[in-house]
C-alpha cells in the first residue's frame, strides 16, 4: 500500500515538472479539417491514454484465448487427479505413501 502511493505521488510529480516545462501551444495537422491545437504536454498526455487504452482493447482477445486454455488444463488436471486417486484405491494406497515414496526417490538421486 505505501509503495503503491509512494509510486503515485513520484509519477505525479514527474508528470507535473514534464507539463510545467512543456506549456509551448503546438498545432496538430489531420489529413482534413483544421489544426488542432493545445500544449505540447496535453497532447502528449493524450496520446499516451489513448495509446493505453488501444493496447488493452487489443490484448483482451489473447487474455481471452490464454483464460480458456487454463480453464481447459484445470479440468483435465482435476480428472487426471480423479483417476489417481481412483488407481490409489486399487492398490489399497493413500496419496501420503505415495509422497513419502517420492521423496525416498529423490533423495536417492541427490546421493
Amino acid at each position: 500500500m505505501q509503495r503503491s502511493l509512494i509510486i503515485g505521488l513520484l509519477a505525479a510529480l514527474i508528470l507535473t515538472v514534464f507539463a510545467l516545462q512543456n506549456d509551448e501551444m503546438v498545432s496538430i495537422h489531420f489529413f482534413f479539417g483544421k489544426p488542432l491545437e493545445g500544449s505540447l504536454s496535453l497532447i502528449l498526455l493524450i496520446t499516451v491514454i489513448i495509446g493505453v487504452i488501444l493496447g488493452i482493447v487489443f490484448s483482451v482477445p489473447s487474455i481471452n484465448k490464454q483464460t480458456k486454455i487454463i480453464q481447459r488444463k484445470n479440468k483435465e488436471i482435476d480428472k487426471l487427479e480423479g483417476m489417481l486417486e481412483g488407481y490409489r484405491k486399487e492398490a489399497g494406497r493413500t496419496k501420503e505413501q505415495d509422497e513419502q515414496e517420492i521423496g525416498k526417490g529423490k533423495d536417492k538421486k541427490k546421493k
